[in-house]
């Protein structure tokens, strides 16, 4: 899994410190020894948690979402490897559930806005491709062949639609993200819905599936 991670991106909000998040493939992740340095633990005793998270999750859900990697620590004058993790939302959300207190919380909630921010970010990138794509197929196939113009307009509408179902999902991400801001500050799910100028029918729907996330997990 650690020799999927390509990239790195950083998610900045103003006069808050940067959330630096690396990338298993096209899904975000953070280290292990980042989350230990955000929530104040010894990282050993980070690395405890997830192995008991190992013991109690199936081993394809943890291989899934937990990238063993090694870590380079500065000793004296030179370096030395340590074993360290790179963590998926989910696995994120399972390592960090029982860290309590204000801090905690206000790191938690950074997370998930960094977490929610980059996603949002790679449907609009892949609602993008898949308008381009239905569009530059179509065209091909028009070159190519005048009489299949039909098939050309099966092929836009198709990435017409799915860029329309990713966009619908971005934007639903930022609701939640939204919604749970206020829900940690206190606010009622009624003032939550005002807030965010929708039905608090469509707003229970959106935690539905952030429940459903986490049982599904």
């Amino acid at each position: 899994m650690a020799a999927n991670r390509v990239s790195q991106a950083t998610c900045t909000v103003k006069d808050r410190p940067a959330i630096n998040l690396d990338f298993i493939g096209e899904t975000p992740a953070v280290l292990s020894t980042e989350v230990a340095l955000r929530f104040q633990k010894k990282h050993q005793h980070v690395l405890r948690d997830i192995d008991h998270i190992r013991s109690q999750v199936p081993e394809i859900f943890f291989e899934s979402n937990f990238g063993r990697i090694e870590a380079s620590t500065s000793v004296g004058f030179g370096t030395r490897k340590d074993p360290a993790y790179l963590l998926t939302r989910d696995a994120f959300s399972l390592l960090v559930m029982g860290f309590t207190g204000p801090a905690a919380l206000r790191w938690k909630l950074r997370y998930i806005e960094a977490f929610n921010a980059l996603e949002a970010e790679a449907l609009e990138q892949r609602a993008e491709l898949a308008r381009e794509a239905g569009y530059r197929q179509g065209v091909d196939e028009t070159r190519a062949m005048p009489a299949i113009q039909a098939g050309r307009r099966v092929a836009y509408m198709d990435g017409m639609r799915e860029g329309k179902r990713l966009a619908e999902q971005r934007d639903g991400l930022r609701l939640i993200t939204r919604a749970q801001g206020y829900l940690a500050k206190g606010l009622t799910r009624a003032d939550t819905a005002r807030m965010l100028g929708i039905s608090r029918q469509y707003l229970q729907k959106l935690l539905g599936r952030v429940t459903a996330l986490k049982g599904g997990a």
